[in-house]
């Protein structure tokens, strides 16, 4: 099978916060298409990789490549404006990103009977949504997403998967995500590749396109040396 075009490639980053040393010069590529799970321990470096491959965070030494400029992230902070509507958050970063369509992916998250009232108002269930929406918005073909589950609920976890499988296999509109879970549970069955961190490196992983037994495989393995 013909290797799918690379979209990022991270070599050798560091990054350190004072005496904190957070990533070690880590790699990792990643092809068109993938879903990658990136799973870790709390202060594994999962969250600081996304924001430096996102641009949010300069790496003290190493490179990101991006293929793409169309980049979609969703941290744990929202940068969502509260005061604003739904509708206006959304319309304000489509405007941003010059994305004409939106109703639609609003409609798809099951935001349109709220998408007048002010984001402050909303359950973080539903601000959450819109800050998916918000990272969804332009078509993006690398979309990173920081527990993207953390303040779901079960309907609104469905509607997020849903949403990556129509992008990931749209034909030329296809996406790929890097999503930084703990949520094995839910987002497991997604994933095309699983990437274990641990100290600030990659110690495992699966390989792109991996079987679904070679994922479990990985992912018993991250489980047993995390009890």
């Amino acid at each position: 099978m013909e290797a799918s075009p690379r979209v990022l490639d991270v070599k050798d980053v560091t990054k350190t916060f004072g005496s904190l040393s957070v990533l070690k010069r880590l790699s990792l590529s990643c092809g068109s298409g993938e879903v990658v799970l990136l799973v870790g321990a709390n202060g594994a470096g999962k969250s600081t990789l996304l924001r430096v491959i996102a641009g949010l965070a300069r790496p003290d030494s190493g490179s990101v490549t991006r293929a793409t400029m169309r980049i979609g992230f969703l941290s744990h902070h929202l940068f969502l404006y509260g005061r604003l509507s739904v509708r206006e958050n959304i319309k304000l970063f489509a405007s941003v990103q010059r994305a004409s369509e939106w109703n639609e992916l609003v409609s798809r998250l099951e935001l349109s009977k709220v998408v007048d009232r002010p984001l402050s108002e909303l359950s973080k269930g539903m601000q959450a949504r819109v800050g998916i929406a918000r990272a969804f918005l332009g078509d993006p073909e690398l979309i990173l997403l920081d527990e993207p589950t953390s303040n779901l609920d079960e309907k609104g976890t469905s509607l997020l998967l849903g949403e990556i499988e129509r992008r990931r296999s749209e034909g030329d509109a296809r996406s790929t995500f890097l999503i930084a879970t703990h949520d094995l549970h839910r987002m497991a069955p997604i994933a095309t590749r699983v990437v274990v961190l641990a100290d600030g490196n990659v110690v495992a992983d699966s390989g792109a396109d991996a079987s679904r037994e070679i994922i479990s495989r990985v992912l018993d393995r991250y489980r047993e040396v995390n009890r």
